[in-house]
């Protein structure tokens, strides 16, 4: 899984900006920032990095003082977030506490945050993370059986397909590319949960090969099964 980091490139967020790769690198996550735009506009290099990431983080901190007594926050920032959260991506916000958000935020999408003492918001940042990341699954490398058909696989004549099975329901079958490697030929699929099974389809000319719905901790055996007509 990468994540966006947006926040203001400035010496006095430094720290904060340290706990969050801490964190995300003790979860394996990659990070992406964007360019110092020094409040320019949003530009379509980081909107693509946005597009390219799996989820964003905000860190929307002091920058100027209002007459209220409140603070304003970085304009780039925000619009980050309002770019990830467009398309559709999992995002939360870290608001400095006296940042004046103006009912911008549902409870649900911002973690407030003391400067002094970030442990309490570093803490339920960590547990947004791990929700994103069980959501969104993660990457797997399957070695298929038998030999002689996995080497066929291998050659990439034959059709593949996977689909993933929890909870007495199947997802949609879905194309798969067969990669030989040293000691035998592997797939590799994204977006697995822990509690998901794995099933692989194999169809030659007349004849169909299925695995059962097998862990993706074993090595998936393919079992013929009939004809394709």
């Amino acid at each position: 899984m990468n994540i966006f980091l947006a926040f203001a490139f400035r010496d006095m967020d430094k720290p904060l900006v340290s706990y969050i790769d801490r964190l995300l690198a003790s979860q394996f996550v990659q990070s992406k920032t964007g360019e110092n735009l020094g409040g320019e506009m949003l530009t379509p290099i980081v909107q693509r990095r946005i597009e390219d990431s799996d989820a964003l983080i905000a860190l929307l901190t002091k920058r100027d003082q209002l007459a209220s007594g409140g603070w304003t926050t970085h304009t780039w920032v925000k619009d980050e977030l309002a770019w990830a959260r467009g398309k559709g991506k999992p995002a939360i916000a870290l608001i400095e506490e006296g940042v004046a958000i103006d009912g911008m935020f549902q409870p649900h999408e911002y973690i407030p945050l003391q400067r002094e003492n970030p442990l309490e918001a570093i803490l339920r940042l960590a547990e947004t993370v791990a929700g994103w990341q069980q959501e969104a699954g993660r990457s797997i490398k399957v070695q298929l059986a038998p030999e002689d058909i996995a080497a066929k696989l291998g050659e990439g004549e034959i059709p593949c397909r996977h689909r993933l099975w929890q909870k007495g329901k199947f997802t949609d079958w879905k194309e798969v590319i067969p990669v030989p490697e040293t000691g035998g030929t592997f797939i590799y699929i994204d977006g697995v949960r822990e509690d998901q099974l794995i099933q692989i389809r194999v169809e030659e000319p007349g004849k169909v090969w299925q695995s059962p719905a097998t862990s993706q901790w074993m090595m998936i055996q393919l079992k013929a099964g009939g004809t394709n007509k």
